[in-house]
């Protein structure tokens, strides 16, 4: 599995960046993973809207979603041109009345997704996992060939979540908060519980992303290396990470 950063920020992006996206490829499948501000104009330098076999969505708050509309009216003038023939599917959860927008003519349809539901895309087995936040925010695990990946989405800390993501190859994990922020912003993590998460559940890379718009990125890293001894990450736009 492969996995490309789309955005990276979270509530809103950055001067010529983009919130929430990613991509994920797995030679078989290829999957949008949320789709925030900006997501869009990323995911075409990599492959056309009508290439997209699903999208998954974590939550709808707008820095998730706020690209899904064009993306809509994308798949619609794709299958007008005969470039698509199927519908896009769209999952996410039903707790949410955006959920019903989801479907779009015949041109996409919103499928819903929850914690008891696990689903097999020709080998690609997706479950997911309720998280704490403020809006009803599934993660979500992958598993492929023997490789796991974790995304959480949105989350505030949980003391039990880790057995969601044991063993996992990547964890796309949230750091929104530095290591001294914690209770700053409910329904979101610091860099110290995100290198914890990854430290007890045993993963093999931490990938830091939805990042906050004050101070440095970089000391989210160097603060997450005190707790876990795996390798850290931080998500770049368009960079390809291995899984």
């Amino acid at each position: 599995m492969k996995l490309t950063v789309l955005g990276r920020w979270g509530a809103y992006p950055k001067a010529g960046e983009a919130t929430s996206g990613y991509l994920l490829d797995t030679g078989n499948h290829k999957i949008l993973l949320d789709c925030g501000s900006g997501v869009l104009a990323n995911l075409f330098k990599h492959i056309s809207s009508e290439k997209l076999d699903a999208v998954f969505i974590t939550h709808f708050h707008y820095d998730h979603i706020a690209d899904l509309g064009c993306l809509l009216y994308a798949t619609r003038i794709a299958m007008g041109f005969k470039k698509r023939y199927d519908p896009l599917l769209i999952y996410a959860n039903s707790q949410n009345s955006l959920f019903s927008k989801l479907t779009y003519l015949d041109y996409t349809k919103g499928l819903e997704i929850s914690p008891g539901i696990e689903l097999n895309f020709d080998g690609l087995k997706i479950s997911f996992r309720k998280t704490v936040h403020d809006e009803y925010n599934l993660a979500m695990k992958f598993e492929y060939e023997n490789k796991v990946f974790v995304y959480t989405g949105d989350m505030g800390f949980e003391p039990n979540f880790y057995d969601f993501c044991v063993g996992a190859d990547l964890l796309v994990c949230e750091t929104s908060l530095f290591e001294d922020e914690e209770g700053l912003f409910k329904g979101h993590m610091t860099s110290r519980q995100t290198a914890r998460l990854a430290q007890e559940a045993n993963v093999k890379t931490l990938l830091l992303t939805h990042f906050p718009h004050i101070g440095s990125i970089f000391d989210l890293a160097t603060e997450a290396s005190k707790y876990f001894n795996g390798n850290i990450e931080l998500a770049e736009i368009n960079k390809t990470y291995e899984i």
